[in-house]
């Protein structure tokens, strides 16, 4: 057994290809979430991370049954799309409360114990839209890049104490995730092609992160050019994205 791995969300979609990995990696897998974790995780918790309580009581019923976390994942999010100010205020917020300070949150409550043990993981999922501009997507990505600057932040106070903290940021993933949030003011959303990435390309490149085989990173093809082109040539991919939402 590799250790006790926490990853919050693993109900469905992301969370649960992560939590399958894990699991199949020789981890002991306490899958945090509203709903039950996926078959043959080590233990399901019930966890409402917009709820301080709830978390507290998640961690505790997860330290009790596997022992201190080596690594803690992050794959809960809650999706906001459409024309910025066509996006109704208490959506907006629900985001921020799951994208961002569900998160901060979790990390308080694992940071102890990681801390006290010497060392371990947390990795969070986050998307290409926290780490660039993305029509239509403006709360959401501004949630997921509070959280990616927060990591970043973190990372550096943790490292003396031995706590690796990364993030993966993927493009669009079909998992009806997106589709879930209800294009405000919109037909549809700008995109919903990706670069081929799966599931369980997420779940492999995040059970990397928690093995320490690779810092944060963008995941997928067209994601990766996205964030070369903006350090080569900046402007290039607005420009491309401006003539692309003519009309729209």
């Amino acid at each position: 057994m590799k250790g006790h791995a926490i990853v919050v969300g693993a109900s469905s979609g992301l969370g649960a290809a992560v939590a399958k990995e894990l699991t199949a990696r020789g981890y002991s897998v306490s899958a945090l979430a509203r709903r039950n974790g996926p078959p043959g995780v080590a233990r399901s918790i019930p966890c409402d991370v917009t709820d301080d309580a709830s978390v507290i009581d998640a961690f505790r019923g997860a330290t009790a049954g596997g022992g201190d976390p080596d690594a803690v994942v992050y794959c809960a999010g809650e999706p906001v799309v459409g024309r910025t100010l066509a996006v109704p205020g208490e959506l907006a917020r629900r985001a921020f409360e799951v994208n961002f300070w569900g998160l901060e949150r979790v990390v308080r409550s694992a940071y102890p114990a990681l801390k006290a043990r010497g060392g371990g993981a947390i990795v969070a999922l986050l998307s290409i839209a926290g780490i660039r501009a993305v029509p239509f997507e403006a709360h959401y990505g501004a949630s997921k890049a509070a959280a990616a600057r927060f990591l970043e932040s973190l990372a550096l106070e943790a490292e003396p104490d031995g706590i690796h903290v990364s993030y993966l940021a993927p493009g669009y993933i079909p998992t009806g995730f997106l589709e879930r949030s209800g294009f405000h003011g919109l037909e549809a959303p700008l995109t919903t092609s990706g670069s081929n990435v799966t599931p369980e390309d997420v779940a492999r490149a995040t059970a990397d992160l928690v093995q320490g085989k690779r810092n944060r990173a963008v995941l997928g093809w067209r994601e990766s050019a996205i964030t070369l082109a903006d350090r080569v040539a900046p402007g290039a991919y607005d420009r491309l994205l401006r003539r692309r939402m003519r009309g729209r």
